[in-house]
């Protein structure tokens, strides 16, 4: 148990820079997320992502201007 809480402690704690491409999987531990979740902000419409190979990415500095601008929910 005090080990379980001592590993969570230490994560590593992941800042956004604006001049670097992340990926899913580095977005979800940026968001502290699922993957899943992260594939689904990935394959919004309006999110900067990009396809690059076969993996979608994203540049550090469009998903901050993404998180700045206001959006409505489509219900």
């Amino acid at each position: 148990m005090e080990n379980e809480i001592k590993e969570n402690e230490t994560e590593e704690i992941i800042e956004l820079n604006d001049n670097i491409f992340y990926s899913p999987k580095e977005f979800s531990k940026l968001r502290h997320c699922s993957i899943q979740t992260a594939l689904n902000i990935y394959n919004l419409s309006d999110f900067p992502s990009e396809n690059y190979g076969k993996e979608k990415v994203a540049l550090g500095s469009a998903i901050r201007i993404w998180y700045n601008q206001r959006r409505t929910k489509d219900y």
